[in-house]
């Protein structure tokens, strides 16, 4: 008697991004993790599972909890859905490193050189944030908050022998993205081992 096939589920890969001016993008990015194998959960992909009882917040920051694997893309735009002192895609981030969740992450080259010529303005020597730097909206970065979330990526505060998970490639253009999704993404039997790994008791 041959054995009945197991189906194994398919890893729910949450892709985090802001979303107005970068909609064609998400859908390619979207559509090759789905071509991949992945359950791909994405607002702007309509495939967030929505609680209606929930605020949309409540709603992203569940689907960020739940998710096997986060995929976190960090643009020059903060976004619109800002909520208190961060937006909702900054939450979910936050919300990401926090769970340790397997994650990876992609910025703008913008932010990065943005980050670098700014530092010396909005920190001191000691990283303390200088209280009278001030930013105003540019066609390059619509938010400082941007280089605050970009800081929080790479985990800036912690001293840097004792970081771990911190890895965020760059990208200027779409082909960056989708580079950087084939080299991560494409081995779905390693990502589900890397789920499986960081899943453990410590």
């Amino acid at each position: 008697m041959s054995k009945k096939k197991v189906d194994i589920p398919k890893l729910k890969i949450m892709v985090a991004s802001t979303i107005y001016g970068f909609e064609d993008h998400l859908e390619q990015v979207c559509s090759t993790l789905q071509v991949y194998g992945y359950e791909v959960w994405n607002s702007h992909f309509k495939t967030i599972p929505v609680h209606p009882g929930k605020s949309n917040t409540e709603n992203c920051l569940i689907a960020a909890k739940k998710c096997d694997a986060f995929f976190g893309i960090i643009r020059p735009q903060y976004g619109s859905g800002i909520i208190g002192a961060t937006s909702i895609t900054h939450q979910e981030m936050l919300k990401a490193i926090e769970l340790k969740k397997p994650r990876w992450f992609i910025a703008h080259r913008d932010v990065s050189i943005a980050r670098q010529l700014l530092k010396q303005y909005m920190f001191d020597e000691h990283l303390n944030p200088i209280a009278a730097f001030t930013y105003r909206e540019t066609r390059v970065m619509d938010d400082i908050r941007v280089i605050q979330l970009y800081n929080n990526t790479i985990l800036n505060t912690v001293p840097a022998v004792e970081r771990v998970g911190h890895w965020v490639d760059e990208y200027f253009r779409l082909g960056d993205i989708l580079r950087c999704i084939e080299t991560q993404f494409s081995d779905v039997d390693r990502v589900r081992e890397i789920v499986k790994q960081m899943n453990q008791p410590a």
